[in-house]
């Protein structure tokens, strides 16, 4: 449905152009989480599921998610306009709109998939939290990857001692979640604190394509595969622990390995 809508964006009256880019816009990503959670994060989005019912795994989902949302939609544009000397602005406003890219072609249209529509929220004096379809959908996947993986990690904490609380069985998947989470958000600051740096890469438009739409696609991946492997130690965790409350001899070894 996305392609043909958005055809009809470019052939139809320009009044409607939002209209019909915006609907195609929403229909792609739409499709394109549907297939994400569907197949590859099958198991995230039921642990996802599960998670989100508790206060904890909610607060962790909310509180990623508008962060994310921040870096992206107000450093990202708001500081890279200042470092450029963008135009201050004295008014609060909101506006809704796609932009049209021509010549018309697939990648001109899948290119319109990832900035339109655009929702602008100007902020005197000169941020600019700007919010399409695309930086929702990746944002949404991102924070449900953080929020199981961080969520997991704390099971495997409950699984382990006190003793082994502390050291890496439970330190390196978290700050593995950290990690991965941190190099998707520390790009809008880098770029947008690095004012000379800015103008070069806003001016070359592949690195720009690059960084906004194949850095947090990686960031996500690379989430999945660190969650893959949580996964596995707390399987291997739970085999290892459950016959201990069975067998007394078991226990003892599992408390001796502990000291």
């Amino acid at each position: 449905m996305s392609f043909p809508l958005a055809f009809s964006a470019y052939t139809g009256p320009y009044g409607l152009f939002t209209l019909f880019e915006g609907s195609a816009s929403l229909a792609f990503w739409i499709a394109i989480a549907g297939l994400v959670f569907v197949f590859p994060l099958r198991n995230v989005s039921l642990l996802f599921l599960n998670y989100v019912r508790r206060s904890r795994g909610f607060l962790i989902f909310i509180s990623y998610l508008c962060v994310h949302l921040f870096l992206y939609g107000i450093l990202l544009e708001g500081l890279i306009g200042l470092s450029l000397k963008t135009p201050t602005f004295n008014q609060f406003s909101v506006n809704f709109a796609s932009i049209p890219l021509y010549p018309v072609s697939v990648v001109s249209i899948l290119a319109g998939f990832g900035f339109n529509p655009s929702l602008d929220l100007f902020i005197p004096p000169f941020f600019v939290l700007a919010l399409s379809v695309y930086t929702i959908t990746l944002s949404l996947i991102i924070a449900v990857l953080v929020q199981t993986n961080i969520m997991k990690v704390l099971e495997i904490g409950k699984m382990c001692g006190t003793a082994l609380k502390s050291r890496t069985l439970v330190i390196l998947p978290a700050l593995g979640v950290i990690g991965g989470a941190a190099c998707c958000l520390s790009l809008p600051i880098l770029i947008s604190l690095a004012a000379p740096t800015t103008a070069i890469i806003t001016n070359n438009t592949a690195i720009w394509y690059g960084a906004y739409f194949i850095f947090p696609s990686a960031t996500a991946v690379g989430l999945k595969y660190n969650m893959d492997s949580t996964i596995r130690i707390a399987a291997k965790m739970s085999k290892i622990i459950a016959p201990s409350k069975h067998d007394p001899d078991v226990s003892k070894s599992s408390a001796d390995l502990q000291a």
